[in-house]
């Protein structure tokens, strides 16, 4: 199987549409933030590029974001580019080792897994704090709609 096969297969776990619930994790001066909506993939056309849209409220705060996901043959990864509805952009990394999938930008490294027949991913977002070292920052749990 080629690589680009292999890739697509692997990306194809998302494909559809998912409930989105997760907890911003409280701090010694905030409480616990509640995240809720949705997250989409669906390919591209022609199948290279999957595009990721997310629509969340962060507790009062509305998040809506694009990302496409394409294989990066040469660097043996996944790149992911986003853009979102705050004027924010960036890009991050993606690899699969066995079955853990781990995203990883400038300040922010996602650990996570699909569960349950592939209709749960979820993991842990972690922040890059001031003294370099990861802390946990965000659980989330993404569940296929099968409606």
């Amino acid at each position: 199987m080629e690589t680009q096969e292999i890739a697509h297969n692997h990306l194809d776990k998302f494909v559809g549409k998912w409930n989105t619930q997760g907890l911003v994790l409280p701090t010694n001066t905030s409480a616990g933030i509640e995240v809720k909506g949705s997250d989409t993939y669906e390919w591209l056309p022609g199948g290279y590029f999957l595009l990721h849209k997310v629509d969340v409220s962060i507790g009062d705060d509305k998040v809506q974001t694009f990302e496409v996901i394409g294989l990066d043959k040469d660097a043996n990864h996944y790149t992911m580019q986003h853009y979102d509805n705050k004027g924010n952009s960036g890009s991050m990394t993606a690899t699969l080792a066995d079955d853990l999938w781990i995203f990883k930008g400038e300040s922010l490294l996602f650990k996570g897994r699909f569960s349950e027949e592939d209709t749960v991913f979820s993991g842990v977002w972690e922040q890059l704090n001031k003294e370099k070292v990861w802390t946990p920052y965000m659980n989330i749990k993404l569940s296929r709609d099968l409606s």
